[in-house]
């Protein structure tokens, strides 16, 4: 066990916390940013931000085990000061790409369709090593030299946890509206090169505060003994190895705190390395697990967090490319973001508040309540005027009849072509493809301003986060409490794996609908996968409470009878 707090040098802290906020901003100002530059270079669908959240998802099951195998092995300093150097690396360099791509658009496609397919793996491929380097910082620093620096200080451990967390949720907000200011002052394609020279400055001071902290503190020093599962981590009242982090972190690919690990990969044998988990923990987790995890009543309760997966109703690449596609400056989208995360922070202060005064399991259902009232707006907003909802276009790609004409070519249309004007040379009543495209145009240049309908939609998004965090919480404190302690680690693999693969799926369905006037039935199957997890949930309550309400307390606040004593007994 490494030293505890109470002997760490002043100022070791700020240097975690100051390098994680250089980190996390970074990451944040990319993830952003990567949705806008995606729809910017494939403006004609989101086809392109599709496959890019679906190869990113397949290469974190596929090698974040992996990953988190080679930190596992790594000496400290090597494995943190490697990756963090790579991801940087990498973010630069697809930032280059990306920057010579818009700038040079018109060229590259003149070269054919291989050229252009190229780019676009070439984006990806790079946008993946960024990822998977990301994600070993991520476990090397936050997840094992925290552990090592606060030792045996729980205490400690749960006040830097607590505000590396904090520090994220601070950059989420800030971190989009810095930098869609910026992008709508210089332009998309320097706004490529603002991020990639951020994350390459940002690199060096990264760097030294990791060299310097890793200096300070002896513990860092120490040769790893993961056969002895030397380092620990103190989570829920129980110890855990790092072997369970690593595995927990790697499974589930997101920038989230690590609640349980991964499936089956808690043994007391001391071969069982982190590597057990290299065989596809997605695929493992729910063969191996299934069968507990449906064992428990509340089976019904993760099932309905899975549902909230599969939603193209929040802020990701899908999204974000759509609302610009919809006229949004990058500044008005990153304001919006920002507001959003704020909204969920409420949640967050809430959901204490609210777990007090009418318990856990409807808390839980008082939030997905919330999220689909809200998310209601957005499904409104397919038939309010101005939405570019209209399946009468077709199913198939609407390039063949000139319908996803980009609007810097339609700079030259006359917008004063009148359709119901006959033409002199027309021989007979249809139209010619120019009159077509001139029309197309029209359109195009007539919806380049935001409308209500696309208000409606932000609004039914960004309230939703309140009740999406409430559910959230509320949902993850019912495993918590319900789930043996020898069974968390295959109950939350499983759980992981059907949040991934509800995840893929809405990629796979942008695929199949990529194009704008298409994005209503995404919204439509979104909210009704949003229903089903309600009404999941609603099962669960019923069966775990009898009931959905108190029926006899309406009747008592109503006047119709005086309060019983059996009435007050009832817990809330």
């Amino acid at each position: 066990m490494g030293g505890c707090c109470a002997v760490r040098p002043n100022g070791t802290n700020l240097f975690i916390y100051f390098s994680h906020l250089l980190s996390a901003w970074g990451d944040r100002m990319w993830s952003f940013g990567v949705g806008l530059f995606l729809i910017n270079i494939s403006p004609e669908s989101l086809l392109l931000s599709a496959v890019y959240g679906l190869c990113m998802g397949i290469s974190t099951l596929l090698f974040g085990s992996l990953v988190g195998d080679i930190v596992d092995k790594a000496p400290r300093l090597i494995a943190a000061q490697t990756a963090l150097v790579l991801q940087n690396l990498f973010v630069m360099l697809c930032a280059v790409v990306i920057y010579f791509f818009l700038l040079h658009r018109k060229d590259v496609i003149s070269e054919g369709l291989w050229v252009l397919y190229l780019v676009y793996s070439l984006i990806i491929i790079i946008s993946i090593i960024s990822r998977l380097t990301s994600m070993a910082r991520k476990i090397a620093v936050e997840n094992d030299w925290v552990v090592q620096i606060c030792g045996s200080d729980f205490d400690m451990l749960a006040t830097m946890t607590a505000t590396l967390r904090r520090i994220d949720l601070a950059t989420q907000i800030l971190a989009p509206i810095a930098t869609g200011f910026i992008m709508s002052f210089i332009g998309v394609e320097f706004g490529a090169l603002f991020i990639g020279g951020w994350n390459v400055l940002s690199v060096v001071v990264e760097y030294y505060l990791l060299w310097k902290v890793y200096n300070t503190v002896p513990s860092l020093r120490q040769v790893k003994d993961l056969r002895k599962s030397e380092i620990h981590v103190y989570d829920n009242g129980e110890l855990r190895t790092n072997q369970s982090i690593f595995s927990a972190l790697v499974c589930q690919g997101e920038d989230k705190p690590v609640k349980t690990p991964c499936v089956g990969e808690v043994e007391s044998s001391e071969e069982t390395s982190v590597s057990g988990c290299n065989k596809l923990c997605f695929l493992g987790g729910l063969y191996k697990g299934w069968p507990v995890y449906v064992k428990y009543t509340i089976l019904p309760a993760g099932l309905s967090l899975a549902c909230l997966y599969m939603t193209v109703l929040g802020f990701d690449s899908i999204t974000v490319g759509f609302i610009k596609l919809q006229g949004i400056s990058e500044a008005i989208l990153g304001l919006c973001m920002g507001i959003s995360a704020t909204v969920g922070i409420i949640g967050t202060l809430v959901y204490p508040l609210m777990r007090k005064r009418f318990g856990l399991v409807r808390t839980g259902i008082f939030g997905l309540s919330a999220e689909l009232a809200s998310l209601a707006l957005c499904v409104t907003s397919i038939w309010v005027p101005g939405s570019p909802f209209d399946l009468s276009l077709g199913m198939g790609s609407p390039s063949s009849d000139s319908l996803y004409l980009s609007a810097s070519n339609c700079t030259s249309v006359d917008k004063t072509y009148n359709i119901s004007q006959p033409s002199a040379q027309r021989l007979d009543i249809e139209l010619t493809n120019r009159e077509r495209n001139d029309l197309v145009c029209q359109k195009i240049l007539a919806s380049q301003d935001p409308n209500i309908s696309i208000w409606l939609f932000l609004v039914g998004i960004i309230t939703a986060r309140f009740g999406l965090w409430l559910a959230d919480l509320a949902i993850s404190q019912i495993y918590f409490e319900n789930v043996v302690e020898s069974e968390r680690g295959k109950v939350s693999g499983v759980q992981i794996a059907l949040n991934q693969f509800m995840n893929m799926m809405k990629f796979g369905l942008v695929m199949i609908f990529p194009y704008k006037h298409q994005f209503g039935v995404l919204i439509l199957i979104s909210f009704t996968f949003i229903g089903l997890g309600w009404l999941l949930y609603a099962i669960f309550l019923y069966r775990t409470r009898g009931h959905f309400f108190h029926f006899e307390k309406c009747l008592v606040s109503c006047g119709d009878r005086p309060v019983a004593s059996e009435d007050r007994a009832v817990q809330a």
